[in-house]
């Protein structure tokens, strides 16, 4: 089944044209990796996608649902979640103030601070108990009290994550803008393995990164951009020996 559907994209910015006639589909419960040189176009297409930009032309569909044009909070709604490049994270809140604060409905935004101090009037058993599932799942238990200003980059990264799986309603598909960057070996490792199983329950992910080996070695399909023009789409052993992928990225030698 094709989750999303990206169709005949077109966006420009003051006549540099971003995305040139860009599809791809990405299918249910699989991981893509959308690669490609700095100002390929990227994020430009997570950003379309998550209702950021507007197409100059072109659609998205998810789940067979036309969502051109969404504003972002819509697109949420309809289960897709989005990191960014920099940790979306408030830095002078704990690590569970700030999955409390993914969980709200974003109407109550105005009562912030009586939520978070009487968070667990508010949540109920139920969210609570998952709210304390995911703090494990993500390895942050012990750390639940943290100020996230003190943690690593990369458990910070990490908590990012954690707080888009609470989100209301919970992703179907989770759209990450190089969670990678900045992490240790052992850090990418970490959230290589919590990708691996929050797939391993039916989820979709959609991975921009320039972390080759990472991407090589997780994604079941890879998607390449180069200023704006889709120049691959294939397996991982497809993309590794395609000439114009190896030309786009170094020029010479392997993407590896």
């Amino acid at each position: 089944m094709i989750l999303l559907k990206a169709q005949n994209l077109f966006k420009s910015f003051g006549g540099i044209m971003a995305l040139n006639d860009v599809s791809f589909e990405v299918e249910k419960g699989s991981i893509l990796g959308l690669i490609g040189p700095n100002g390929s176009g990227k994020t430009v297409t997570f950003d379309c996608v998550t209702g950021f930009y507007k197409l100059n032309q072109g659609k998205f569909f998810f789940q067979n649902e036309d969502i051109t044009g969404l504003r972002p909070n819509k697109v949420a709604l309809k289960g897709v979640g989005r990191s960014f490049q920099l940790a979306g994270i408030f830095q002078n809140l704990t690590v569970y103030q700030n999955l409390i604060f993914s969980m709200q409905e974003k109407r109550i935004l105005r009562n912030f601070r009586t939520n978070l101090q009487f968070g667990k009037e508010w949540l109920g058993k139920d969210i609570l108990k998952k709210l304390e599932y995911i703090l494990d799942f993500i390895g942050l238990q012990e750390l639940r009290n943290e100020v996230v200003a003190f943690l690593p980059y990369g458990q910070q990264k990490i908590l990012e994550f954690g707080s888009l799986m609470l989100m209301n309603p919970e992703p179907i598909l989770y759209m990450l803008d190089e969670p990678f960057a900045g992490l240790t070996h052992h850090e990418v490792i970490k959230y290589l393995s919590i990708i691996r199983e929050t797939r391993g329950r039916g989820k979709t992910f959609v991975i921009v990164e320039h972390n080759m080996r990472a991407i090589m070695d997780t994604c079941d399909q890879i998607v390449v951009l180069d200023h704006g023009i889709k120049i691959a789409d294939g397996s991982p052993a497809e993309i590794q020996t395609n000439n114009k992928v190896i030309e786009a990225y170094l020029g010479y030698g392997s993407i590896t």
